[in-house]
């Protein structure tokens, strides 16, 4: 067995392993985290979190969080998402829209339309939360993929959260799921190693 051969097989096994690990959270989120898993207290607050407009993932998220308002008639849903390079209109707009669309009160609709990632989603929303005077509890709401990051980030900045998974676009999911295991390593590696030089971001 050459070095090469050796390289490469330690190479794919750690590979594996990644995925493997990130996987498992990804499952663990999706399934262990959601509200009616809970006893006791249920939030009253949803952070329903952008992507990319006119897309499968951010309808995917609007249904999801139309359903649980309407069985949910006390629970107001922060809009959060800017506005990208290519976007006529902020994600948490295009949001809205399409909540009120499906008969959600837009009085139950503060948005959040400055974050540029998924940490300034959750730390902005945050806030936005704390100026209505509804503690720091929250469901989030993101496709299914994502909840266990979301989740991870909404903790780190104070939040006591939970998820509320959309289900994933079919089409696209095995690019999004490779993605979103890079960008859950990216996070855990960030958090050990760069933490201690994080600044939230400004309101």
């Amino acid at each position: 067995m050459t070095l090469l051969t050796i390289f490469i097989y330690i190479l794919f096994s750690l590979l594996v392993f990644a995925f493997a690990i990130a996987t498992g959270a990804m499952l663990f989120a999706a399934r262990r985290l959601q509200p009616d898993r809970i006893t006791g207290h249920i939030p009253d607050t949803l952070i329903l979190l952008g992507c990319k407009i006119r897309t499968r993932s951010i309808e995917s998220r609007i249904r999801t969080a139309a359903d649980w308002m309407k069985d949910h008639p006390d629970t107001i849903c922060i809009c959060s998402g800017g506005q990208g390079k290519d976007e006529d209109i902020s994600e948490a707009e295009y949001m809205k829209e399409g909540l009120t669309a499906q008969g959600i009160d837009w009085k139950r609709l503060p948005m959040e339309r400055n974050s540029t990632n998924t940490r300034e989603n959750l730390a902005l929303s945050h806030r936005v939360i704390a100026s209505l005077g509804r503690g720091d509890s929250a469901i989030i709401i993101t496709s299914a993929f994502h909840c266990y990051r979301a989740v991870f980030l909404g903790r780190r900045e104070g939040l006591h959260c939970l998820a509320l998974p959309a289900p994933n676009p079919r089409k696209s999911f095995l690019f999004f799921y490779a993605r979103e295991v890079v960008a859950i390593w990216v996070t855990w590696l960030g958090e050990f190693f760069f933490r201690s030089n994080y600044r939230r971001p400004k309101s």
